[in-house]
């Protein structure tokens, strides 16, 4: 916990500039934009976004709302209110999260709610880089992401159904859920979720669902190559591959994801293996994924790295850790290289902690991250990821007059987002190698009798 506080505090870098919550942005002016019958998924939106405060509003820097219709209203009524007021709500939202998450996590890790235990876990979700990334951007993949976990672990159908309706508020992330199809009871919950997400869609707008999906491939394809990507197809972009074979090793990236998730649906009934192995492939399926997106990984990474055997523990460790680094900010910020340590570091002694019969060999494989953090840090010190909108150049005049998606699409140009460097896309190869080894690492443990020796200990 110490560790966690001091890179919260004494290690923080300078805060940069822009408004409080970044991402919230673009949905507080969604909100408005829509309660006043304009478009919320055009540039409209940069009306609002340009007088909040701490934007740059003598340089265009529109930022693009795509959450679902259903989420609208939402936004609406958080947009009755002041933005430092309503910013500071959201961040409360956003705290609960976190914690239905740590609350629901301790069982399906086998713990219980011990007040050792709740500390523990908590150290671990202010370690784990997703988390405190989500946090700081005010972004709606961490309600999602207890969402999901909520509907993972409820056990009545009206709870299952209204949790996972409230994870398709960010549609990429609610793939991790594709377990539960593996059960007549579960699947009838999410088809239950789904229809009832798109009468939510439609009762905003009568052909919602459809015009939505419209702006989600605009936008995808507007930043499909970036460098905040988490894809495949990004990663391959990033490393020189011409932008059609970056898209064919996308393509079957997601088709080895899908036979994969195929194969442990058949041969697995394990609930828990399901689960992992559905959030750590949905990066190589998706559409769109970006670091923040990672935060679906926690629980999971948690519940896996707590109850694997000690022939599955190192790969299980070892995932988690590389799914719990920020490598993009790392990339971005080398001078947050000694928090990034703090972080992770707080993350692993966590973990390990909660497990039973605990060893001094079990500190290689953090022992082993910290030194590619450090390496990373260095590396990244001259090859330095620019961060929107700080970095971004000059833009022509005619780009206020463009789509949201070809607007986005120029800012992220300007901001060289879109530059081919292989450091880029090794970091974000570490992420999903990390994602790989939860699947398996999933698989290992699924062959172990879960008793207690290879479980989680419990303690009060």
């Amino acid at each position: 916990m110490l560790a966690a506080i001091a890179a919260l505090t004494i290690a923080r870098p300078h805060r940069a500039p822009g408004p409080s919550l970044r991402d919230f942005e673009a949905y507080y002016s969604a909100g408005t934009t829509w309660a006043h019958g304009g478009d919320p998924y055009g540039t409209a939106i940069w009306q609002t976004e340009r007088s909040l405060p701490g934007v740059n509003a003598n340089r265009y820097e529109f930022l693009p709302f795509v959450g679902p219709p259903a989420t609208l209203p939402l936004w609406a009524a958080f947009a009755r209110l002041p933005y430092a007021v309503a910013a500071n709500l959201w961040r409360a939202v956003l705290l609960l999260s976190i914690f239905v998450m740590v609350w629901i996590v301790l069982p399906i890790g086998g713990l219980r709610r011990s007040p050792f235990n709740l500390l523990a876990l908590a150290t671990a979700a202010l370690g784990f880089g997703a988390t405190t990334n989500a946090l700081a951007l005010g972004q709606i993949a961490l309600p999602v992401a207890a969402a999901i976990t909520a509907a993972y672990a409820a056990t009545r159908f009206g709870g299952k159904v209204l949790a996972a309706t409230a994870a398709f508020a960010q549609p990429n992330l609610a793939l991790s859920l594709a377990g539960e199809f593996r059960r007549k009871d579960t699947a009838l919950a999410l088809i239950a979720a789904v229809a009832l997400f798109a009468l939510l869609c439609a009762g905003v707008s009568v052909n919602g669902i459809f015009a939505y999906a419209l702006v989600l491939l605009a936008h995808g394809s507007a930043e499909q190559f970036s460098a905040i990507q988490l894809t495949p197809a990004a990663v391959a972009y990033g490393f020189g591959a011409p932008a059609g074979i970056a898209l064919a090793i996308g393509g079957a990236g997601a088709v080895a994801a899908l036979l994969g998730w195929l194969r442990v649906m058949v041969v697995f009934e394990d609930r828990l293996t399901l689960f992992v192995v559905s959030c750590a492939l949905v990066p190589f399926g998706a559409a769109f994924f970006h670091p923040h997106d990672l935060v679906i990984l926690f629980v999971p990474a948690i519940a896996l790295t707590l109850r694997a055997p000690a022939a599955a523990l190192p790969l299980a460790m070892t995932g988690a850790l590389l799914c719990a680094t920020n490598w993009i900010g790392l990339a971005q910020s080398p001078e947050t290289t000694l928090q990034t340590l703090l972080l992770t570091g707080a993350f692993a002694l966590a973990l390990l902690a909660l497990r039973d019969n605990f060893a001094y060999r079990e500190l290689a494989v953090p022992a082993a991250i910290a030194l590619l953090v450090i390496v990373t840090g260095i590396l990244a010190g001259t090859h330095v990821m620019p961060v929107w909108p700080d970095a971004m150049e000059a833009l022509p005049p005619h780009v206020a007059a463009l789509s949201a998606s070809a607007a986005w699409h120029a800012e992220q140009a300007a901001t060289r987002l879109f530059a081919r460097n292989a450091l880029w896309s090794l970091l974000r190869c570490a992420s999903l190698a990390g994602c790989a080894m939860l699947v398996y690492a999933a698989w290992i443990s699924s062959k172990y009798p879960v008793d207690s020796k290879t479980s989680a200990a419990v303690r009060d």
